[in-house]
């Protein structure tokens, strides 16, 4: 199966911006202040680009581990959602507490 030179360029991408967008979601609300105050001290930024990279790593990793099998090529990218799994049950079980 031939494959597009973009496809496993754009995808990582697409997995670290939404990475970020639940990141985001995970600082504003995990410390009850409900707010971006986290974007604007130095040392934050960094551990919210830490865990930006962190959460990326599951998904990009399946996304990856997936292409490289002949029988999975095809489904290789929704299968990948998958590791955002472990973080939406984070955030979940973070708005229920």
């Amino acid at each position: 199966m031939a494959q597009s030179k973009w496809c496993c360029r754009i995808f990582p991408v697409v997995v670290i911006l939404l990475s970020a967008v639940l990141a985001t979601v995970i600082w504003y609300v995990e410390e009850g202040t409900y707010s971006f105050a986290f974007l604007f001290d130095k040392n934050e930024v960094f551990n919210y680009l830490g865990t930006v990279l962190f959460i990326a790593i599951l998904p990009i990793g399946i996304f990856y581990w997936l292409n490289d099998k002949e029988k999975y090529q095809s489904r290789a990218r929704p299968l990948a959602m998958l590791g955002f799994l472990p973080t939406l049950a984070f955030v979940i079980f973070q708005l229920v507490m």
